[in-house]
């Protein structure tokens, strides 16, 4: 701070402790319904103008020497340096929800796009074991298949029991084992 503000702080400080020691009946909270301090500034110089139009000696200078409109023009510095900071800080603040915002809608872009490969994944897997299943199925039944197929042509060729003496009827069954095959 320099030194001329830090000087005019001091002196308005030292103005409002002594008109408030010399206004011993009036209430002293700072809400009160003066034309002059009806509004506190958040930067803390609201105050120091607040005391300094409630002692009624503002436009006294005779003990500081110092002008008052230079002193308003610094702490409108002030004032002016503070609102811009804020605005800054608020700006950068915005900027860095705005990027935390963007950072998670692309990790969810980024989820959903990893979740649908999956499920492609899946779903060709789920296929291709299908197909496998299908396959082992088939080889399974043809394998089924030719033991039926086997089992009936044994029992087929085991109606011809070969014997030295055999009727007619027995000839003919033999004969026609041999010549086709079971049905």
């Amino acid at each position: 701070m320099n030194r001329i503000g830090l000087a005019t702080i001091l002196v308005a400080l030292a103005l409002s402790v002594s008109a408030d020691a010399s206004a011993k009946g009036r209430i002293r909270s700072s809400h009160t319904h003066h034309s002059a301090d009806t509004h506190v500034s958040e930067s803390g110089s609201g105050i120091v103008r607040n005391a300094v139009a409630r002692s009624g000696r503002s436009n006294d200078n005779s003990a500081t020497g110092d002008n008052p409109s230079f002193g308003n023009s610094a702490t409108s510095e002030e004032d002016e340096n503070l609102r811009r900071i804020r605005q800054e800080k608020e700006a950068a603040r915005a900027k860095r929800d705005a990027a935390i915002l963007e950072a998670r809608k692309l990790q969810q872009a980024a989820d959903e796009e990893k979740r649908k490969e999956q499920a492609e994944q899946a779903a060709i897997a789920a296929a291709d074991e299908k197909k496998r299943r299908e396959a082992e199925a088939k080889v399974k039944n043809r394998e089924l298949a030719l033991l039926e197929r086997q089992k009936r042509q044994v029992a087929w060729e085991a109606r011809c029991d070969i014997k030295p003496v055999m009727s007619d009827e027995e000839i003919a069954i033999c004969k026609e084992v041999r010549s086709k095959p079971a049905p």
